[in-house]
């Protein structure tokens, strides 16, 4: 009785629903206060690797770092292995079933006397058919590479996209390093200027303060460079979490140059969206996933007709010592099949003919955007040309005449330190100006590149970048 009771209690805790389970959650950003204060990492801080020692790379060294170890990229490649497996497991023919059994085994003496049975063995193997019968193999199979071809077109637009975000943020860590060694030769002409003005304090009142005007001007460019040093390093970070370095990676420098020698003519619009809808793998994957979807509905209509397997074996009859005629080997054959007369796979062809009018909504919109992301790097890359083939030469020159005239002036003690300070202040603008726009040229062309999905813009680069000598002193030492 004990364990009838005991058992009876096993079975109804068995049947006893659990409790929900609630996993440990994590503290609310700046809501729910901190329980604990984690240490500092106590790493000594290594002694500053000179930049001239540093490894440099290049806008070429950084695409290839990007295509070879870029962490998005290797998970979307993943994704097209995950979609050739899926092709391999809808191309794998059932397997056979095996059945061995034993029947009418007696549970007491049976003889000629006491005849029953006779006990039988079988060996019955089963076969399915459906698959080739109504061709749900050919059907899946055709599903699934064309899911195949799909993940392929999506590998390439997401090798497109970081392709494109890792140019970009090498021009921003290239422009944001010249715009540092800019802001460095101002301070440089800045304390030249002092130099000039401590000389006139001697001879007058005056000049003593101007001195100090010129003190107050070497502070706020030295906040300057402060800023931009922070945003050089910021625009690193960037750069090397695109092309998949560590955190741990040694610092480098980035080399190029952002002058132009040759623009690269511009495209209309529409020369550009007719190059964008042959060439933009967005658009051909979209394309093939409105291919995928009308597949998978033909695929889960095969589904839903019957299963059928062929069932063949032997069977042995031990039945000479029970009735006394000999012992008989026998073979089976059957056909055994489903009668799809409710489950015919109604919801998962529904499921696949809503999947093709969302794929075919997702076209269109995808479409819809690649065309007006199209337009405007178009117009960005006309505007960017115009600002580098016309407004910074002829800005530039102006402001780096009037720089040169005004501080020689105020040398010779004809101009006052306002004009001077004008004068440098307004040139510097200006060489940031061109800075920016340079950097602007060669983003807009790579978005053009990326909206149309191929390089069709190639500019010629020049062999130096020319601003930084340009914005030297002319009795200035040349860098080392």
């Amino acid at each position: 009785m004990r364990r009838r009771v005991t058992l009876a209690a096993l079975l109804l805790a068995g049947c006893h629903t659990p409790p929900q389970y609630s996993g440990e959650s994590l503290p609310r950003f700046l809501v729910d206060p901190a329980t604990d204060t984690l240490p500092l990492p106590n790493t000594p801080a290594g002694a500053p690797v000179p930049v001239a020692d540093r490894p440099a790379i290049t806008l070429p060294d950084a695409v290839r770092e990007c295509v070879l170890n870029n962490m998005r990229l290797k998970a979307a490649a993943e994704r097209v292995s995950m979609a050739q497996a899926d092709y391999i497991t809808e191309s794998l023919i059932p397997n056979p079933q095996l059945l061995v059994d034993a029947q009418l085994l007696p549970v007491s003496i049976i003889n000629f006397d006491n005849q029953a049975g006779p006990p039988q063995y079988d060996a019955l193997v089963t076969l399915p058919v459906d698959w080739f019968v109504f061709g749900k193999r050919v059907a899946a199979q055709a599903a699934a590479r064309l899911n195949v071809d799909a993940a392929q077109a999506e590998f390439a637009d997401q090798l497109r996209r970081q392709i494109a975000l890792t140019v970009d943020s090498f021009y921003d860590a290239l422009e944001a390093d010249l715009a540092l060694k800019l802001a460095e030769q101002d301070l440089d002409a800045l304390r030249t200027l002092e130099t000039v003005a401590a000389e006139r304090a001697k001879a007058d009142n005056k000049s003593t303060l101007e001195q100090r005007r010129v003190r107050l001007a070497i502070l706020d460019t030295q906040r300057e460079i402060r800023k931009r040093r922070a945003a050089a390093e910021t625009t690193k970070s960037k750069l090397q979490a695109n092309v998949g370095r560590p955190p741990d990676t040694p610092d480098f420098v980035v080399r190029g140059t952002l002058a132009v020698r040759a623009t690269a003519p511009a495209l209309t619009p529409n020369e550009a969206w007719a190059l964008a809808e042959r060439f933009r793998p967005d658009l051909i994957a979209a394309q093939r996933g409105v291919a995928a979807a009308e597949s998978s509905v033909e695929r889960e209509r095969r589904r839903g007709l019957p299963q059928v397997a062929v069932t063949s074996g032997v069977d042995f009859q031990d039945q000479k010592r029970i009735t006394g005629f000999r012992n008989a080997s026998l073979w089976t054959v059957a056909v055994n099949t489903s009668l799809p007369f409710t489950d015919r796979n109604q919801g998962r062809v529904l499921g696949a003919q809503a999947s093709v009018r969302m794929a075919a909504a997702t076209l269109g919109a995808l479409t819809a955007d690649a065309r007006a992301e199209v337009e405007q790097a178009v117009a960005e890359y006309t505007e960017a040309v115009n600002g580098v083939t016309g407004e910074d030469v002829t800005s530039l020159r102006t402001a780096r005449e009037v720089r040169a005239e005004t501080l020689a002036a105020y040398r010779a003690g004809d101009k006052d330190l306002v004009d001077a300070l004008d004068a440098e202040r307004a040139y510097r603008d200006r060489l940031r100006n061109t800075l920016a726009n340079l950097a602007d040229y060669w983003q807009a062309l790579n978005h053009v590149n990326a909206a149309v999905g191929r390089r069709v813009l190639t500019a010629a680069e020049a062999d130096r970048d020319s601003l930084l000598d340009d914005a030297r002193p002319k009795d200035a030492a040349p860098p080392k």
